[in-house]
């Protein structure tokens, strides 16, 4: 009897130590180099302009904070709990602006909280942040979750809204999965304006596919009047230490937060270096993830970028 037991016991041990290995360190290695995934000399010829249409500045505007476990965020990572940022871009010219990202709105950043003590949500800046999409020439989006999607998907005025939309047919067919109740048909009736290539939408603004996190992924490219070169690259990574280590998410968080849960872990890994060789080639570079709270701060002491908290 006692034999059969530690057979039992062994048995068990090694099938929780195979599931620990697979939900939290199988399958998230980068690999150290990824030539070709991204064509910055390419993104920089369709960016070109005369220097007074470029933009002025990248404002982030953060509508919700709250920490979450490290290792969430970047496979194997121990420590401090990560600062998280939920926020969308304006992108300032002179005569115009253009908004990126559809952030989180109040009931649904409530049902995604981790820390009562860290998470905060501003009611005045996703406000500010609706009426804002109001006056902007152009509204966008990086990818189709809901925690950049719901200002778009559940605005007030979705009318006045849908004519600024410039969405990929991904993020289309994903809005009404965020909507409360039925789509209003002014955003159930939207057409792909992106192309699912490269392409400039406006001076010094290039919109590039990047497809791994979700379906409709995309990077923005940014050139400022002042010469700052920035890169919005959504989630694909949500701290930028996961950039540094060549590591991805493990495959637990996928499961547990990933609504809906279609992520391309092959692509992101070949992302993940990509940007790796990237920065290390072009160190003024500003690479942007849309969640790193301490990165964006720090980012916002660059001329031509501000970072508003949330209150």
């Amino acid at each position: 009897m006692l034999k059969w037991s530690l057979r039992l016991v062994g048995a068990l041990i090694a099938v929780f130590a195979a599931l620990f290995w697979w939900l939290l360190l199988s399958g998230s290695s980068a690999p150290a180099s990824a030539p070709g995934v991204f064509d910055l000399e390419d993104w920089r010829s369709k960016a070109r302009a005369a220097s007074a249409e470029l933009p002025l500045e990248l404002r982030i505007i953060e509508i919700g904070r709250d920490t979450a476990p490290p290792f969430a965020a970047l496979s194997c990572r121990c420590g401090a709990p990560s600062a998280m940022s939920f926020n969308a871009c304006e992108i300032v010219y002179a005569d115009r602006s253009i908004i990126i990202g559809g952030a989180v709105d109040r009931p649904t950043a409530e049902t995604m909280t981790q820390s009562a003590e860290d998470w905060r949500f501003d009611d005045t800046a996703y406000a500010a942040l609706t009426e804002a999409m109001l006056s902007a020439e152009l509204v966008l989006m990086t990818h189709e979750h809901l925690d950049h999607v719901m200002a778009i998907a559940r605005h007030q005025d979705p009318a006045a809204l849908a004519p600024k939309l410039v969405l990929n047919a991904p993020q289309i067919e994903a809005l009404p999965m965020f909507a409360l109740g039925p789509l209003d048909p002014a955003l159930a009736a939207l057409e792909p304006r992106l192309s699912g290539a490269v392409q400039s939408i406006a001076p010094g603004l290039v919109i590039v596919p990047a497809a791994g996190h979700t379906p409709g992924s995309q990077n923005v490219f940014i050139t400022l009047q002042n010469g700052e070169e920035i890169l919005l690259i959504g989630d694909i990574v949500w701290n930028m230490g996961a950039i540094e280590a060549l590591k991805t998410r493990p495959v637990l968080t996928q499961y547990l937060v990933f609504r809906p849960n279609y992520e391309d872990r092959v692509a992101i890994k070949q992302q993940v270096g990509a940007l790796h060789d990237m920065m290390a080639a072009q160190p003024d570079l500003i690479v942007l993830p849309a969640h790193d709270r301490d990165w964006l701060i720090q980012a916002a002491e660059t001329d031509g970028i501000s970072f508003s908290p949330a209150k």
